[in-house]
């Protein structure tokens, strides 16, 4: 099946960085620093096919990332819009994002918190609730042939939280797993995140790409 592109303004030159091209409608969301929307920005030249969103406001950002002032004027001078206070597990109802269909939502490295008080089990439980909420807001602003992207560690912690078995509530599929390595992202700085500066390493990764289970459903009737 051919992808729908949704449309966005014209671009001189399609341009790729892995799994991306300057032709789709992107959004990220639960950015930090914005050092990752920033390398695709630079990747394409032109960013008007972009919207970057944090939960974290403008002012937190920049009292607690270094980089995150520079990043957003990355993402500004090209045309990117960039958006402040985006929750992801709301943001289907935001009307600062509507009226807008997406090729590509990219959620990296979701994390719902440090809990230090908690059980390995009750932590897992509040990761999981974040994805699978995530996932529900995004199939409902998602292109019919688009692609949600989620990358996640692959460490023993990481892989309880069963990616893969979150989305069939929601009527998704699991279209590919594929090897993140963020050397392929020049600039890209992975943080811990929520006010921590700290550098994550995000070593032995997946990038997780999901689509409708609506998609596969045609896919076979055609072949009958």
């Amino acid at each position: 099946m051919i992808e729908e592109v949704v449309a966005i303004p014209s671009v001189d030159k399609e341009r790729w960085i892995k799994h991306y091209n300057s032709r789709h409608r992107i959004l990220l969301v639960g950015e930090g620093d914005f050092s990752f929307s920033a390398c695709l920005a630079v990747a394409f030249g032109c960013a008007s096919n972009i919207i970057a969103t944090s939960l974290d406001s403008e002012e937190f950002l920049k009292n607690n990332y270094p980089h995150a002032a520079s990043n957003i004027e990355k993402l500004k001078s090209r045309g990117c819009e960039v958006i402040h206070g985006i929750d992801a597990t709301k943001m289907a109802n935001s009307k600062l994002l509507e009226p807008h269909k997406f090729n590509r939502i990219i959620f990296n490295f979701p994390l719902a918190g440090f809990f230090k008080n908690k059980s390995r089990q009750d932590e897992i439980r509040l990761h999981k609730q974040l994805v699978t909420t995530f996932m529900k807001n995004a199939k409902e602003m998602v292109s019919e042939n688009g692609e949600i992207h989620i990358s996640h560690k692959t460490t023993e912690y990481h892989k309880d939280w069963d990616l893969e078995s979150l989305v069939s509530s929601h009527a998704l599929r699991l279209i590919d797993a594929v090897k993140f390595n963020h050397r392929e992202y020049l600039g890209y700085s992975c943080k811990y995140g929520f006010g921590s500066n700290k550098y994550f390493n995000c070593n032995r990764s997946l990038t997780y790409k999901f689509g409708l289970e609506t998609n596969v459903r045609a896919d076979r009737q055609s072949l009958l």
